[in-house]
């Protein structure tokens, strides 16, 4: 049991490259599970304090800045302007939201895909729903690599 809760807590920490921490004390399919679960903690939480957070970034900013009419000057930088940012506003305008939850949490991790997802005002459910069908999917692939790699070496 404590074994699973573990790898329920590196799944929320780490993501995908959990698996191979819970190959080392469970079963492949329990192992899975335990790193899902936690992977769904870790998205839930953070596509949740994000969305909160950008709202609350949102209306302070809208009670700062000063109403004017016109478009916003060319020259404000904005955070998703860096070379992730632009992956990712690339990686959602080419294939949606549904091309970014499946590859998401490849290219950007667990946290990052789901803060990244808010971040750029993704629908939240729609959000979380892909994001663990991406998870799912490259959880799988571990297991699947880590097990081969097991039975290639002779690890057990």
């Amino acid at each position: 049991m404590l074994n699973f809760a573990l790898t329920v807590l590196a799944g929320f920490a780490l993501g995908t490259p959990a698996v191979p921490f819970g190959l080392s004390s469970l079963p492949p399919p329990v192992a899975l599970v335990a790193v899902l679960l936690g992977a769904a903690g870790c998205l839930l939480s953070a596509v949740f304090a994000a969305g909160w957070l950008r709202t609350r970034w949102l209306l302070w900013r809208s009670k700062r800045r000063p109403v004017t009419a016109g478009p916003p000057p060319e020259n404000r930088r904005n955070r998703l302007d860096g070379p992730t940012g632009r992956r990712a506003r690339r990686l959602v305008n080419r294939y949606g939201v549904i091309g970014f939850g499946i590859i998401g949490p490849a290219l950007f991790g667990t946290w990052g895909s789901a803060m990244l997802g808010t971040a750029l005002g993704l629908p939240r459910w729609r959000l979380i729903g892909w994001l663990m069908a991406g998870a799912t999917l490259w959880c799988t692939v571990m297991l699947l690599a880590s097990e081969a790699v097991i039975d290639a070496f002779g690890l057990r």
